[in-house]
């Protein structure tokens, strides 16, 4: 049940009904009533101060219960020990990782090594450092792995970005960041996505190996979007299909480190051969007339149609019913019609769509 909370001035009066009902007895043997409505006295101001007080214990005791519930807790309260209790710790801040093709000289006198630690930058701010020795010959090009220096999304960088060496590399003519980017980078996990994994870790209990524990375990390693598909390659097979935040296939190295995370022996009971593939981002163009068709109506129809794309998952069926109901649900657009698409579609498991262009046709 909800807990009423009075208002000081409740309390105050409640304080005062007391005292007129319970008159003391004086040294005389006469009975004195005290009035803590009358302005200015001493039983007022003691009044208005046991009023406040008990107001500030009303809020603690309700603050308090809040804490007490994964569904309110906060994560400066009890969220956090909400999840320790159920195995879900928050994400922490993730820093970029991707790899770095470095292009050696066919003039070189010998390949190169790339340690460990070997830093790359654009402009000073950032780097990115390497995470694996790699040697390469003269006149090829070699794939260095690497991690930005620093948490968040200022490590990511788009696919074919110069990158100068730190430390120069003999015989380097270039250093280029290959075809997937860097990605990856990210602030800590929201407290609310995390609160909601809790939730999740609560009505699904640890399986050692079901369908939602592979989920959760995907998502701790860094996916936004999972769809698990039993037997993929046959019985003892799970596939994961993975997305990254923002609708996007993970890059290789992503791929990799939810693969390991996913194969980790202490996190998995039950032995299944499991494979992570990236998803196969399909882009789905909408066509529509709507009537009255104006720049107002049609900015809010694309925000309705955007929504709704970004509320579908891997492998769901896209519902043309459910598409007319996000334009239905602009209130100033009085009739539509789509065009296209004009039947359900149902996904492969692997794949997640992403809006396209919204065309407008003429109204009838």
């Amino acid at each position: 049940m909800t807990l009423s909370i009075p208002a000081p001035a409740t309390i105050a009066q409640r304080f005062a009904a007391w005292l007129l009902s319970n008159p003391v007895q004086a040294e005389d043997g006469s009975q004195v009533v005290l009035d803590a409505n009358v302005p200015g006295s001493v039983e007022q101001v003691l009044a208005s101060a046991i009023a406040l007080e008990m107001a500030g214990v009303y809020r603690y005791a309700r603050d308090w219960c809040l804490e007490l519930m994964v569904t309110t807790a906060t994560e400066n309260g009890l969220l956090p020990d909400h999840a320790v209790e159920w195995s879900t710790p928050r994400i922490p801040a993730q820093a970029a990782i991707g790899n770095v093709d470095v292009t050696i000289s066919s003039s070189a006198s010998a390949s190169a090594v790339i340690p460990i630690g070997q830093t790359f930058t654009l402009d000073g701010t950032v780097n990115w450092v390497a995470t694996a020795e790699t040697t390469i010959a003269a006149g090829a090009v070699g794939a260095v792995p690497v991690q930005a220096s620093v948490t968040g999304t200022t490590g990511n960088l788009a696919a074919g970005t110069t990158l100068t060496a730190v430390t120069p590399i003999v015989g380097a003519s270039s250093c280029v960041v290959d075809g997937s980017g860097l990605a990856g980078g990210a602030a800590q996990e929201n407290a609310e996505n995390w609160r909601a994994r809790i939730i999740d870790a609560i009505r699904n209990p640890p399986g050692g190996g079901t369908r939602q524990d592979y989920e959760r375990w995907a998502e701790a390693a860094g996916a936004a979007y999972v769809n698990v598909i039993p037997q993929w390659l046959g019985v003892g097979t799970v596939g994961v299909a993975v997305a990254m935040a923002g609708r996007v296939a993970p890059t290789d190295a992503q791929l990799l480190n939810i693969q390991l995370y996913l194969e980790d022996v202490s996190r998995r009971v039950v032995r299944a051969n499991v494979t992570v593939m990236p998803a196969e981002i399909v882009t789905r163009n909408v066509v529509l007339s709507i009537t009255p068709d104006t720049e107002a109506n049609r900015t809010e129809v694309q925000a309705a149609i955007a929504a709704y794309y970004a509320g579908t998952g891997l492998g769901d069926t896209l519902y043309a019913s459910q598409l007319s109901d996000a334009v239905s649900s602009v209130t100033t657009v009085t009739s539509h019609i789509i065009t296209s698409p004009a039947d359900n579609e149902t996904l492969a498991a692997n794949q997640l769509a992403v809006l396209g262009a919204v065309l407008w046709s003429a109204s009838s």
